[in-house]
């Protein structure tokens, strides 16, 4: 009898190891071994560009985030002031989807004094959202 579970016991553990060996690979084994992998670059090999977003990107865009806190507007996290928040959105089409931030500190006229100019400007597509 301690023979048999002895053996069932050894079966279990070589399972085991099979497995984990199979799904997480070891030594150049299992199914995700390496010659499946098809971007296989050093980092040497890998480049980013940094460039600056046209006019013509910006109208494709089709969110825009804005968050107002107290009496200050913040747009791409850099504090601005209506006009020139005002200058930002205009670049964008008029069917940007706008999401509206505040937290509790926002006062009434300055979320009014946005919407109102967004109104004005006609972004009709546009939420406020309670942080």
């Amino acid at each position: 009898m301690k023979k048999i579970l002895g053996v069932i016991l050894i079966l279990i553990i070589a399972a085991l190891i099979f497995a984990l060996i199979y799904f997480k690979g070891f030594g150049g084994f299992g199914k995700d071994s390496g010659e499946n992998k098809k971007d296989d670059t050093s980092v040497s090999e890998t480049t980013v560009e940094k460039t600056e977003a046209t006019t013509e990107e910006l109208t494709e865009i089709k969110s825009v985030d804005i968050t107002v806190s107290g009496r200050d507007y913040l747009f791409n996290n850099e504090k601005i002031s209506l006009d020139a928040l005002i200058t930002e959105i205009g670049k964008f089409d008029k069917d940007s989807s706008i999401l509206i931030s505040y937290d509790n500190t926002a006062t009434k006229n300055t979320m009014d004094d946005l919407t109102d100019k967004l109104d004005e400007l006609g972004y009709k597509n546009y939420e406020k959202v309670s942080k």
